[in-house]
């Protein structure tokens, strides 16, 4: 699975299940390569919920952290800024379930 299928499961998810006063969006830097005001290793989703805002970045089943998003990922956890990098469909599900964004499937 692409890393743009999973994202569009995961906001079809959180729509699906979502929480009131809640919102998973996705951050469009895929092509970030010198446009002004983009920067590499930006996460692929941003979430709002009841512990703040966190970002996902989503990885195929088998995907590897670049390290621009490694160096985001130690920025936002240093600050105190929930980040995970998930791997494959479920696992981004989870992260929005742990963070309070939507109701607990039955899987």
């Amino acid at each position: 699975m692409r890393e743009s299928e999973i994202q569009r499961a995961v906001i079809a998810h959180w729509k699906a299940l979502g929480l009131p006063d809640t919102l998973v969006a996705a951050i469009p830097n895929q092509n970030a390569h010198g446009q002004y005001g983009l920067k590499r290793g930006l996460p692929d989703l941003i979430c709002i919920g009841p512990r703040g805002v966190g970002f996902i970045e989503l990885k195929r089943d088998k995907g590897r952290p670049t390290a621009d998003q490694l160096e985001i990922k130690t920025l936002c956890l240093t600050r105190g800024v929930d980040h995970a990098i998930t791997y494959g469909r479920e696992e981004p599900i989870r992260v929005l379930e742990e963070w309070g964004l939507v109701r607990r499937s039955q899987r």
